[in-house]
């Protein structure tokens, strides 16, 4: 995946279960939405499927991955290389006949 060229899908929560991002849900609501109530609600459901990260999903003509975002230490003039995680697809199960 050529991250520098993709697309933004925008900034999204995502659980990390063994290298890879199982589920994603975006931090963008409508206005009516009371958003502290959804960011807890989505967070508490995250963490039953496994760790929490915040980040950026990306989109390389239909290739997403999910890229954590670096914390305030790693912002600097030279950072750290991105963490990049693919975003689990259902048929990937069936690809490799196993269970994530």
């Amino acid at each position: 995946m050529d991250i520098a060229n993709s697309t933004s899908i925008g900034k999204h929560w995502a659980a990390i279960r063994n290298g890879v991002a199982v589920a994603v849900i975006p931090m963008t609501v409508p206005k009516d939405v009371d958003f502290e109530e959804y960011r807890r609600r989505a967070l508490s459901t995250l963490e039953l499927l496994g760790e929490v990260k915040t980040g950026e999903v990306l989109d390389d003509y239909g290739q997403r991955c999910f890229v954590k975002r670096p914390n305030h230490a790693n912002r600097s003039t030279t950072p750290k290389p991105l963490t990049v995680f693919p975003i689990f697809q259902p048929s990937d199960v069936y690809q490799t006949g196993g269970a994530i």
